[in-house]
């Protein structure tokens, strides 16, 4: 693991979501809540549409995996519009 302050401190995934065009509070997560949500899901195309996985590098320079996940209407009862966006450093994913 590097001891890079900016990497140390960023080090632990994050969750974005928007419900309906709202969007809440992000979320830290592990490395393998991501993981096992973006496996769940890719194995539930009649839940979900799209999960696509973007490399990017952020502001601060390090390397970032995007996770962009959008569910289909009727997922969740209520709701029309989910999606989910993880960005996980992509050192937190080779430290595994």
């Amino acid at each position: 693991m590097t001891s890079s302050p900016a990497l140390s401190t960023t080090q632990h995934p994050t969750m974005h979501t928007q419900v309906d065009g709202l969007s809440y509070r992000p979320e830290r997560i592990s490395v393998i809540a991501a993981l096992s949500h973006i496996r769940s899901a890719r194995k539930s195309p009649k839940n979900v549409d799209a999960v696509n996985v973007y490399a990017f590098t952020s502001r601060d320079g390090i390397p970032l995996h995007v996770v962009y996940i959008h569910h289909t209407p009727g997922r969740w009862h209520g709701v029309k519009d989910v999606i989910d966006v993880c960005e996980i450093p992509t050192a937190a994913l080779t430290d595994l």
